[in-house]
């Protein structure tokens, strides 16, 4: 009996080490369709079946790969079963050194559809609606689970949730599509507001400023650091923050594809290639040194519908930041496989580019898939390339792999990688030693932060010290005037609560150069002599009398509005200011506050509103996907009552519909009939209208939405010729 018990219970251990780890064969994958720029190369890291629909990956501190999977997302071409949690985090190791990744192991799974993840403070930080949890890593095994934020993604659609999770410069962490910024200080969680950024992937530069996009617009970014000129409550500035960085959207993919809006005017050229972005995601700066000195801090972003990773050149001038797209008629990378979803950059360890290819037909969710796109995708068979996933390298020819393992480096050799040139050691340097709270290194610390000869490694140690605890005082008096700006900079922003800020300010600012005297501005009304901070802050709006960005800074900086515009109203100068503060003092009084204030929730768009309603009312006769079901309801694909105004839409949900109807052309009989919702009190006229938005989105050619005021009067045009509404008399309305 012992015995089988011993055998049972080998088998069920066997069996639970199968399920969570793989190892298989590497599969070569097929890369003669893509087109890179000379001197480049692009291999695969991993693939199917050892992952499947990865959204997003990050490196560990031993250099191995951890993936968060989605395949719940859009399983089918109708995105039914989407509600069954098949989410993952794996960990993907090379064991035979071959460059390949050979080997699986899952870290987390059954999670429903995750957004996001970071390892941060020894453990994982991951994104799963609505919530954000943060676990601790022993052994590879999640323990100590702790819920960071129950508020992280409430409503909402999945293309439109927070993501992102990137450790900043500032040691905070920050989000795209997301108003909130998180960081843990001595074990405790903490959350702050902070700008509403881009929609889907978040990056920041050596200088820790972020850049973000939405869709159509493939790089917004901030001029300064986070939280700065948001400081003052009812300001709403702008300037400085969401800046558009490339104004010039044009794409140029290989060969046509199918996109959502591709009927449209000015979607597509002549040869059916998409013109511009329409799902712009992830963006990167890149910081790894290796692809030289003209790719450094460059941004690439991903165009996923197009099947293409677009490079933009970074230039900065008087602390402004302007973008230009590489080449005008290529890309850095693209090719016609179909397929090949980018929807993740990562810096890595080695200098390259890691890509994280969604690898799948579709990639629109169905709450905004057009008839026109659902024709393409099944014309295309895309909706039959599923259960794939790649994650890509492009580096230099040359450009070798680095083997690395963090974890065992002691805390002065840490100290000594915030000197590295490529950004990813640096950063995960500083957070090693903010962790371990390595107290030890202090003097080191402060001895690279006074070290001018590598400016980088200054700021990092700067923000090391200020994310153990703090720095002495003295330190920072130490700055000369020719240390870079960005050190400089920072030092201001550290001085802010010292007696001698002031004295040190005006050191700074006999430099005159404007990316100084921006933070100047910004930081000039913090300190602790309100006489002498008044006094300065007119000597700097003497040199930019009329500058927006500088008026913003400066009331941003200020906690006294009244007492600032007091000290400036016998000025004849200053009108851009002046004008500003009389804009802040109003809404002060109306407590306006400025969106980061607000505590804005998550808007949630009438489509996804109006599919949850769709499902609970419409599905289980018209079908979750709008195929009809047979002898019972029509399908609204082809309906010619959908391709109707929206008002007749509305009616048809409000008061029914009998009687024949036509489909595609071709006249269709039911025996059954569609009763009028008009009577139910839970569909309010906000709710019919989201409806209605829905369905005119996902069932026709000719998208329209509804206003909820529209519906208050439409529930009054009832059916003349019967109790329900009938085709013929919808024609006659709504032809």
């Amino acid at each position: 009996m012992i015995s089988q018990i011993k055998y049972l219970l080998f088998i069920s251990l066997f069996i639970i080490s199968c399920q969570t780890e793989k190892e298989i064969i590497e599969p070569e994958i097929d890369l003669s369709k893509f087109v890179l720029q000379e001197d480049f190369k692009i291999e695969t890291i991993a693939s199917e079946p050892l992952i499947e629909a990865p959204v997003a990956m990050t490196f560990d501190n031993q250099g191995r790969v951890w993936v968060m999977e989605m395949p719940d997302y859009m399983p089918n071409i109708h995105g039914s079963d989407e509600d069954i949690p098949r989410g993952r985090i794996v960990i993907l190791e090379d064991q035979d050194s071959n460059g390949r990744m050979d080997h699986s192991k899952v870290f987390l799974e059954k999670l429903s559809q995750p957004r996001a993840m970071a390892l941060v403070y020894g453990g994982l930080l991951y994104a799963e609606a609505p919530n954000l949890w943060f676990v601790e890593i022993e052994n590879d095994l999640p323990v100590n689970k702790v819920l960071v934020d129950s508020l992280y993604a409430v409503g909402g659609n999945v293309e439109h949730q927070p993501n992102g999770l990137m450790m900043n410069l500032d040691n905070w962490i920050y989000n795209a599509k997301c108003s909130y910024r998180y960081r843990r200080i001595n074990g405790e969680w903490k959350k702050e507001p902070t700008k509403f950024r881009g929609q889907w992937g978040l990056t920041h530069d050596d200088y820790g400023r972020l850049f973000y996009n939405d869709n159509s617009n493939p790089l917004y970014g901030d001029y300064v650091m986070p939280n700065q000129i948001t400081n003052n409550s009812f300001l709403h500035a702008k300037t400085g923050v969401s800046q558009n960085i490339c104004v010039d959207r044009n794409v140029y993919p290989l060969h046509a594809t199918a996109v959502n809006r591709g009927y449209m005017d000015g979607m597509l050229h002549e040869d059916n290639k998409l013109v511009a972005f329409t799902s712009a995601c992830s963006p990167l700066i890149y910081r790894g040194e290796v692809f030289g000195t003209n790719y450094q801090g460059n941004a690439f972003v991903c165009a996923p519908e197009g099947n293409l990773v677009k490079r933009i050149i970074l230039n900065e001038k008087d602390g402004k930041i302007e973008g230009t797209q590489a080449w005008k008629d290529k890309e850095f990378l693209a090719t016609t496989d179909e397929g090949f979803r980018p929807v993740n950059l990562n810096n890595a360890p080695d200098g390259s580019i890691y890509i994280t290819d969604m690898h799948r037909g579709i990639i629109q969710h169905k709450v905004y898939m057009t008839v026109y796109l659902k024709d393409q995708i099944e014309n295309r068979k895309l909706d039959t390339i599923i259960n794939a996933g790649r994650i890509f390298r492009v580096a230099q020819k040359g450009n070798q792999r680095v083997n690395i393992n963090l974890e065992k480096l002691p805390n002065e050799e840490l100290c000594e990688l915030l000197k590295n040139k490529n950004g990813w050691f640096r950063d995960r340097a500083q957070q090693l030693l903010i962790y371990r709270n390595a107290k030890e290194v202090i003097p080191q610390l402060e001895q690279i932060a006074i070290n001018s000869e590598n400016h980088l490694a200054q700021l990092h140690a700067l923000w090391t010290l200020e994310g153990m605890g703090g720095f002495d005082e003295k330190i920072l008096l130490l700055a000369q005037e020719d240390w870079h700006p960005k050190v400089i900079n920072t030092i201001i922003r550290f001085l802010e609560n010292s007696n001698a800020a002031i004295e040190q300010y005006q050191k700074f600012f006999k430099l005159n150069k404007k990316e100084i005297d921006i933070q100047l501005s910004f930081s000039t009304l913090k300190t602790n002599n309100k006489k002498l901070a008044l006094a300065f802050a007119k000597e700097i709006l003497e040199r930019y009398p009329d500058d927006e960005f500088i008026a913003e800074a400066i009331i941003s900086g200020s906690d006294d509005e009244k007492l600032l515009a007091y000290t400036i109203k016998n000025e004849k100068k200053y009108a851009t200011i002046k004008s500003k503060l009389n804009e802040v003092i109003n809404n002060k009084k109306k407590e306006s506050f400025n969106p980061v204030r607000s505590n804005s929730k998550i808007w949630t768009d009438d489509k996804t509103v109006g599919r949850e309603l769709f499902n609970v009312h419409c599905a289980a006769c018209h079908g979750i996907g709008g195929d009809g079901i047979e002898n019972l309801a029509p399908p609204l694909f082809g309906a010619d009552l959908v391709e109707l105004d929206a008002d007749a839409v509305t009616g048809i949900i409000l008061h029914g519909l009998e009687g024949e109807i036509h489909i595609k052309g071709k006249p269709v009989k039911f025996n059954s009939v569609m009763p009028g919702l008009n009577a139910n009190p839970e569909l309010t006229d906000e709710k019919v209208a989201a409806i209605t938005a829905y369905v005119k989105n996902a069932f026709s050619k000719n998208p329209q939405g509804m206003k909820p005021e529209r519906v208050g009067e439409l529930r009054k045009v009832t059916p003349q010729e019967g109790i329900l509404f009938s085709e013929e008399e919808l024609l006659k309305m709504y032809k």
